[in-house]
């Protein structure tokens, strides 16, 4: 029997039209009242280099700087120089008139940071004039939480960024072994280490620059590294949802580190594989997603 003579015999067997139209009517309220997929963000696992970074707001200090005091009661000359001024060791820098003129000399070669007295007057021994000090050799200065510090060593290097020019590099120098309590601008109390770090200044940056400092504490090459959005916990487990074929699949993952936007991934996972971020309540084993 041919096809149109199929068709013809369906379309005459009442019954068979009913039907059709039944099943066809079922079909469209399935897909227009089906569950719509949930809109979510995704992020992919990629291969390459993990760091773990400690960052913090960091201070510029100079490595060594000389306050210069009246040696005796006596009657300060008013000074020539002025803050910026280039100054050689040994030059003199003050004149305090007492039975005879006491001459104050720079220590060392560099520049004068600040001035505490300037004007002709009395002055008492021991009485705070000048400070003095090399701006070309400088250090960087950072408060970091206790718990980051015991990730820190001697020689981790460091992008020195935030400070008004281009970024550099740095390392840890030392790690001071005494903490601190500081109160965090929300009012909290924090136990900080000061971590000092070298560096070689550009020749814009001077003393007290406010900088922010990203400390590489770890770092592994070769590795998978899973986006920290993508993580929760469940129980005693770090898990993700993975997408296949457009629907979330629970699965439990191993992490080594996490740092910041990043996680160092040991198993669970695949390169390539996408994941969902900022998983919320309404995200469950099976759901669709796009």
């Amino acid at each position: 029997m041919q096809l149109k003579e199929i068709l013809l015999n369906l379309y005459s067997n009442r019954i068979a039209r009913f039907s059709a139209a039944g099943l066809l009517l079922i079909l469209l309220g399935w897909w227009i009242f089906r569950p719509k997929p949930l809109q979510v963000d995704t992020g992919t696992v990629e291969k390459g280099t993990y760091r773990q970074i400690v960052e913090e707001e960091g201070i510029t200090r100079v490595k060594e700087k000389f306050t210069l005091f009246s040696p005796v009661n006596g009657v300060l000359q008013r000074l020539e120089k002025h803050v910026g001024e280039k100054v050689k060791k040994g030059e003199i820098l003050a004149v305090v008139r007492w039975d005879y003129d006491r001459t104050i000399k720079s220590p060392i070669s560099g520049s004068i940071l600040s001035i505490q007295r300037e004007s002709e007057g009395p002055i008492s021994i021991g009485a705070p004039i000048l400070e003095v000090g090399n701006t070309s050799s400088l250090e960087i200065v950072c408060d970091v939480l206790t718990q980051d510090s015991t990730h820190i060593h001697p020689g981790d290097p460091v992008l020195i960024e935030g400070w008004g020019g281009e970024p550099f590099q740095g390392k840890v120098r030392l790690i001071e072994p005494a903490a601190f309590t500081k109160i965090s601008s929300l009012g909290v109390e924090e136990q900080r280490v000061r971590t000092v770090i070298d560096i070689t200044p550009p020749p814009e940056m001077g003393d007290s620059f406010r900088v922010q400092a990203k400390i590489v504490s770890f770092s592994k090459d070769n590795v998978l590294i899973l986006p920290t959005a993508a993580l929760f916990r469940e129980g005693e487990n770090w898990t993700v949802f993975k997408v296949v074929k457009g629907k979330a699949q629970k699965t439990n993952v191993k992490i080594e580190a996490r740092s910041g936007k990043s996680s160092l991934l040991t198993e669970g996972l695949s390169e390539g594989d996408e994941v969902v971020l900022y998983p919320t309540e309404e995200i469950q084993n099976g759901k669709r997603v796009k």
